[in-house]
């Protein structure tokens, strides 16, 4: 069984929540708030039945960013690093990535956004769930190589663990926008 919690979502908060479900499709998301009701993975949300029409939602849904494919990669604004691989999947994030080992001088973050900025990831999708852009690369055997020389940068032995057995895959580069960060 799991808890239900009971929350009262601003308006934008909810649109955010189905944006991330169906994108800016002002029709399905005029069904969704219609329905009253949204399932996303392990959560369940309900409301009272809103009902909108599409031009309605148009001048709503103009707040949020759109997807920009050619989107520039901006390392510096990176948030976490999702490496994708047939085993399975594991994230590190900037609050556990800029962290120091002791006596380090050096922390994991900002030499491993330089090998994975060399792949030159590309603007995949906008994550509306996430407020941020999603870049993607496949990993090859060098950029692989190098992470795992300096995972004993990594403060967290879990982490520098999982580093080191990085396998073939994808990396998943989440990066808030210079326009954002300030809201």
């Amino acid at each position: 069984m799991s808890r239900v919690t009971r929350s009262d979502l601003p308006l934008d908060e909810l649109l955010a929540k189905v944006l991330g479900y169906c994108g800016k499709n002002s029709a399905k998301i005029a069904g969704i708030l219609s329905r009253g009701a949204l399932v996303s993975g392990d959560l369940r949300y309900r409301w009272a039945p809103i009902l909108a029409d599409e031009s309605d939602l148009a001048a709503h849904l103009d707040r949020f960013p759109d997807y920009e494919p050619d989107r520039p990669f901006d390392g510096s604004r990176c948030e976490r690093i999702l490496f994708q691989g047939e085993r399975g999947e594991f994230e590190i994030t900037r609050e556990a990535g800029i962290q120091r080992r002791l006596f380090r001088r050096k922390a994991f973050w900002d030499d491993a956004l330089v090998v994975l900025g060399d792949l030159a990831p590309k603007c995949d999708r906008y994550s509306y769930s996430d407020g941020v852009d999603v870049f993607v690369a496949d990993l090859t055997s060098e950029a692989r190589d190098r992470l795992r020389e300096i995972a004993s940068l990594l403060r967290f032995s879990s982490l520098e663990a999982q580093t080191r057995r990085l396998p073939a895959g994808r990396v998943s580069l989440f990066v808030s926008r210079a326009d954002q960060a300030d809201t």
